[in-house]
């Protein structure tokens, strides 16, 4: 029975792998610099450098006299370089970028990188790379350890105290809606994370690279919706003029213009995970690389000054009941689609943040989200024998890299094919196994327990090098998949 489960974990996992390929680098405006970069170092792809952010960098605008607006990298270079591509692509780059394109923007010019220290921080480029640092980062260098995190599940998240509640999403320029969400409070999650006494807010993603900071208690800045306690009651606003609305969700039928709106427990910040009753549409990134969707969990913030619903900023008609009103709450923009990640602010010292490629298209897929950052440092271990087969006789397969895709940990197998990872913080993570820079195989889903040693089930390879190269031809049939899954369980393969 073991190895029967063992197949089919690793099928799930290969076959994981063949969907989420096409999630390796957006390649935005068909570039290919990931590309270039990863000719040079294949053992980093599908980690944090495979990615943006390897060379661009996040930035701030004044979006009114003293209301600075502060934006991730990607973000950012939409914001300065535009999805039409009419910007400076320089006012994006971090420093490693700046020397990337300055050598040449190709595989050569990563080489001819490799030496410098393109963000002055004492250490070479090289050095940040073999370590899962960002090059062009000064905050970011092998020096530092990962900060710690949990990944939680669906499951994990079902299993915390849920709160529903009916309320009003206003924005600023597509269609207001009333919507009755269920979820995990926010304060709730974050204490069953273990977060510390020393954080002050969130900080958190979208895989598209949206971000949005709450502090954990409220503010007089009426943009920044925290996480902390429960929320002002609001009214329900109802006109047949205002067609802007949709009135559409069920329990719009209970309540007429003027209503309060009863919530038992009040208003909360809240991971939802359902809106009326159906669970969101997890998000997926579009042709025009939008991001489009809401699920399988959105941030959903009460109005800090509950207001009705007002006319669209971009409607040529404001002769209505409720025109457009800047200054009103527009609590709907800050409610962040399809969040990943959540980083508590700050990190604790000498940490530096998770390895996560493109903002965790792999959590969307498999419905989870990552914490990570001023939370409690639970941890366990992982060990495992490897073995290939050489000749048709099966030996310990020495020298592979055994990764953590989401901490960068990396132990590699002796002589006798076992290896050993110690202090790796406790959740579901990723791993990835590489030799002589061919990627062997990727798991998810492997179980991190507080203070126990995970013992992964023995693997044997074949004699490929990689999957890949189960034909000269680089493709793969389904014969050749269900075979190296036999080999790779121990079973005879027919």
């Amino acid at each position: 029975m073991k190895n029967k489960g063992f197949i089919g974990l690793v099928v799930m996992t290969i076959l994981t792998l063949f969907v989420s390929i096409s999630f390796s680098a957006y390649h935005h405006m068909d570039e290919n610099d990931s590309d270039q970069f990863i000719s040079v170092y294949p053992s980093k792809e599908h980690t944090k450098l495979d990615s943006c952010a390897l060379c661009h960098s996040g930035g701030q605008y004044e979006k009114k006299p003293g209301v600075y607006i502060t934006m991730g990298s990607c973000q950012w270079c939409h914001y300065k370089y535009g999805y039409n591509g009419l910007g400076n692509i320089v006012d994006t780059l971090n420093a490693y970028g700046k020397d990337y394109l300055m050598k040449g923007r190709n595989a050569n010019a990563v080489k001819e990188i490799a030496s410098l220290d393109s963000d002055n921080d004492g250490f070479s480029n090289i050095d940040e790379i073999n370590a899962l640092r960002y090059p062009g980062d000064e905050n970011d260098n092998p020096d530092k350890i990962v900060a710690p995190f949990r990944v939680y599940s669906k499951a994990d998240l079902q299993r915390l105290p849920q709160h529903t509640q009916f309320m009003l999403m206003n924005t600023h320029r597509s269609g207001d809606f009333y919507a009755e969400y269920t979820g995990v409070p926010l304060q709730d999650l974050l204490a069953d994370a273990g977060i510390l006494d020393t954080a002050t807010g969130i900080t958190v993603y979208a895989p598209d690279g949206w971000s949005t900071y709450h502090p954990l208690e409220a503010v007089e800045d009426p943009s920044l919706y925290h996480v902390n306690g429960v929320y002002q009651q609001a009214t329900y606003y109802y006109d047949p003029g205002a067609v802007w609305c949709d009135y559409n969700s069920p329990k719009c039928s209970l309540f007429q213009n003027g209503s309060l709106i009863p919530v038992s427990g009040g208003l909360k910040s809240l991971l939802a995970m359902q809106r009326d009753g159906v669970a969101l549409t997890p998000g997926l990134l579009t042709d025009e690389n939008k991001l489009d969707g809401s699920g399988p969990y959105r941030i959903v913030l009460p109005q800090k000054d509950p207001c009705a619903p007002d006319q669209s900023a971009t409607s040529d008609n404001q002769n209505v009941v409720w025109p457009f009103n800047d200054s009103w709450d527009h609590n709907a923009g800050f409610c962040t689609r399809s969040v990943t990640i959540i980083k508590v602010e700050p990190l604790p010292e000498g940490t530096t943040d998770i390895n996560f490629m493109e903002a965790g298209w792999n959590y969307i897929e498999n419905e989870k989200i990552i914490i990570y950052g001023a939370i409690e440092g639970v941890t366990g271990n992982l060990s495992g024998k490897l073995c290939r087969f050489e000749n048709d006789t099966k030996k310990p397969f020495s020298g592979v890299s055994v990764t953590i895709a989401e901490t960068g940990q990396t132990a590699t197998s002796g002589d006798d094919g076992i290896f050993h990872l110690e202090n790796v913080p406790v959740g579901t993570v990723t791993i990835s196994m590489h030799h002589e820079n061919h990627l062997l195989l990727m798991m998810d889903e492997i179980n991190i327990a507080e203070n126990q040693t995970t013992v992964l089930p023995a693997c044997t390879f074949p004699e490929h090098k990689n999957l890949w190269d189960v034909n000269n031809d680089n493709k793969v049939s389904l014969i050749d998949i269900v075979h190296w899954f036999k080999i790779l369980a121990g079973l005879p393969s027919d």
